[in-house]
């Protein structure tokens, strides 16, 4: 069920309505537990299989581990750990690429050997929970989950269950032994989360997908101008998709008095490659940096093997999004731009005279670095993405979109950039009920009002 349906309102009034009469600890994670499969089942029961399997295959490597009188024997489980999880994620989330892919190679027509599946939901969001605590806990990192119920909520928690935020065991797992209540200002502030989210998914995101859908469903009849304006318009409807959802779920865990980390900062604002990075799915690129980039060296190597090292996290982080080349090309026009970047800030001599409006003319070259890995994110095979940058660069003439969207575009920068400055979180918190009802109010208003409704979560593909 989707966070913006009628059946997920339904779901959470029910929840909320039991939630008094479980005390806080194993009583009410129980519970959640519960309604986190439920929430899960609610798209396909027999992939809770899946994730039970996944729970109980790292609960018990990881308490192997710790028992284990010998490193090898710790390395045995952890290797079973990790064989075991990547090895669902490749059958169902890179079979079929992978045969693909030797076809290609060898000629052998792969149809006969096509595997008849379906990606199961936040898997490679829920395999990376749990490879987390395996990993840390052999490398003495957190202690040991004595609790399977409370090592199975970690794993399922709903909120974030489907697309993130990735949890870290040593962050969630001791705010399962929280005994005091819920406080009043994290219910206030995780209402102003969940609607600040809504508003970003139905009332942004999904009316911009209109103009991105229809011109990348066929770029090649559009106006290099067009497609421009499309791009910058997916580029800023994946970032109100994805952050709304990760914002909600803040929002839902706070009700239940969960801290689950920010997974986005202002990236649309940044002035360089490393900034944007660092704060965009933030949760995904530590993942990346802790257990990728840095067990490879890091930036504490050579030059040869710090583009080394950056070019295959980043080349993994573009196959994490998908079985598809244009995701893998993605995450390496990634890489290239930001070791190019890094290179240059190491060894530059001189620095750019100040001037005014210089941070500016550092986001329209941010910008312009972005816009062509956006539109490379957002197609669906490398013909019609090399057909749009030739109509782009020679600026080819075409359908056209309405201009109101350009300025809906420059409008929507503005306003970011005015949050960026002034929103605060808690601004409900800290106002009285007055204002508190009348804020809540007119963001219902507006999303009864301008919601395109309908659409999935982006990042539910992933």
């Amino acid at each position: 069920m989707l966070f913006n349906s009628f059946e997920f309102a339904v779901f959470m009034l029910a929840l909320l309505a039991l939630v008094p009469f479980f005390p806080r600890g194993k009583p009410r994670n129980a519970l959640l537990l519960v309604a986190s499969y439920v929430f899960y089942g609610t798209w396909n029961w027999g992939f809770l299989l899946l994730i039970w399997f996944t729970t109980l295959l790292d609960y018990y490597c990881g308490g192997a581990m710790v028992t284990a009188d010998s490193l090898w024997k710790k390395r045995l489980f952890l290797w079973t750990s990790l064989s075991g999880n990547l090895g669902f994620l490749f059958y169902f989330k890179y079979g079929n690429f992978f045969l693909d892919n030797v076809a290609f190679v060898s000629g052998i027509d792969p149809s006969p050997f096509y595997l008849n599946v379906v990606i199961p939901l936040g898997i490679s969001f829920y395999t990376f929970h749990t490879m987390t605590y395996t990993i840390d806990l052999y490398r003495g990192q957190v202690p040991r989950c004595k609790s399977l119920l409370d090592f199975s909520l970690y794993v399922a928690f709903f909120p974030q269950l489907l697309a993130g935020p990735i949890l870290r065991s040593g962050h969630f797992l001791p705010q399962l032994s929280r005994t005091e209540p819920v406080r009043d200002d994290e219910i206030v502030t995780g209402v102003e989360l969940f609607c600040l989210g809504l508003f970003k998914k139905v009332v942004i995101a999904d009316n911009l997908a209109i103009v991105a859908d229809r011109v990348f469903t066929d770029p090649t009849h559009f106006s290099g101008a067009a497609i421009v304006v499309a791009t910058a318009a997916f580029w800023i409807q994946i970032y109100c998709d994805f952050s709304g959802y990760s914002t909600m779920a803040r929002g839902i865990a706070m009700w239940f008095g969960f801290d689950i980390p920010k997974n986005f900062d202002y990236p649309m604002l940044r002035t360089n490659p490393v900034e944007y990075r660092r704060s965009w799915h933030m949760t995904m690129g530590q993942w990346f940096t802790d257990y990728v980039y840095k067990p490879l060296g890091g930036s504490r190597v050579g030059d040869v093997r710090l583009i080394r090292n950056i070019m295959i996290t980043w080349t993994l982080t573009g196959l994490w999004h998908g079985a598809s080349w244009h995701f893998v090309l993605w995450g390496f026009y990634n890489g290239v731009t930001l070791a190019v970047y890094t290179l240059v800030m190491k060894y530059k001599t001189w620095s750019l005279p100040e001037f005014r409006g210089k941070k500016f003319c550092g986001w329209l070259c941010q910008v312009a670095l972005l816009l062509p890995s956006t539109a490379l994110f957002r197609v669906g095979d490398m013909h019609a993405f090399t057909a749009l940058l030739g109509r782009v660069f020679t600026w080819a003439p075409g359908r056209t979109v309405a201009p109101e969207w350009a300025l809906a575009i420059a409008a929507l920068t503005v306003v970011h950039w005015l949050f960026y400055l002034k929103y605060q979180e808690g601004v409900l918190a800290r106002v009285r009920w007055p204002m508190r009802i009348g804020l809540v109010g007119s963001t219902a208003v507006a999303v009864a009002c301008l919601a395109a409704t309908g659409r999935p979560f982006i990042y539910f593909q992933f």
